[in-house]
């Protein structure tokens, strides 16, 4: 599930960055009850060989503003019928780059199919590629087009990472649980459920 952990790379909370026999889990950093150490920020990961220690600092440096046309990157925060609020934290073109931005994805923005309630397409705790429609905060966000939608997920019964089943569904890695979503084609996990 974890690749070997390389100095700098990027990571989004829930990253399984490595097991925890490899590193300790240090800033920015958890040991989940599976016995791998994940990401509970962004930022770039710091590997300290001496004490076997592994953090993850998170970035900064003047804070980029989100423009119309932007493709970023954020958390569902919480979801109603209607309106998905999310925390905006990375621009895709500037990963590195300081953000924290609120954006509201209305449910006709979600996909060119019907979607009738926005939990039917993105849950809570979801990380979604979006592009931006407005140049003013709240912004306004759709997942309508190539590579926009959900790239990262975890299961609603036992937080465990999804897996792509086919491009309108997930499945959880441990329970087998099924739930709906609007896959992004640039879906973190690129294993396919056999």
């Amino acid at each position: 599930m974890a690749n070997k952990p390389v100095q700098g790379e990027f990571h989004v909370p829930g990253d399984a960055i490595c097991v925890i026999e490899e590193y300790i889990a240090g800033d920015g950093t958890y040991s989940d009850p599976m016995g791998f150490v994940r990401a509970s920020v962004v930022g770039r990961l710091i590997i300290d060989l001496n004490q076997r220690i592994i953090s993850i600092k998170h970035p900064q440096g003047k804070p980029v503003v989100p423009r119309a046309g932007d493709i970023v990157i954020g958390v569902v925060e919480t979801i109603t019928d209607d309106l998905a609020f999310i925390d905006i934290f990375a621009h895709a073109a500037k990963p590195s780059a300081n953000m924290d931005y609120t954006g509201i994805i209305h449910v006709s923005q979600i996909s060119e199919k019907y979607v009738e309630r926005v939990k039917d397409a993105i849950r809570p705790g979801d990380i979604v590629r979006a592009r931006v429609l407005n140049n003013k905060p709240p912004y306004q966000l759709t997942l309508k087009g190539p590579g926009l939608g959900v790239i990262l997920a975890f299961c609603s019964r036992c937080g465990a990472e999804m897996i792509v089943r086919n491009d309108e569904e997930l499945v959880c890695s441990r329970c087998g649980r099924a739930e709906k979503r609007r896959v992004s084609m640039k879906y973190y996990v690129v294993r396919y459920f056999v």
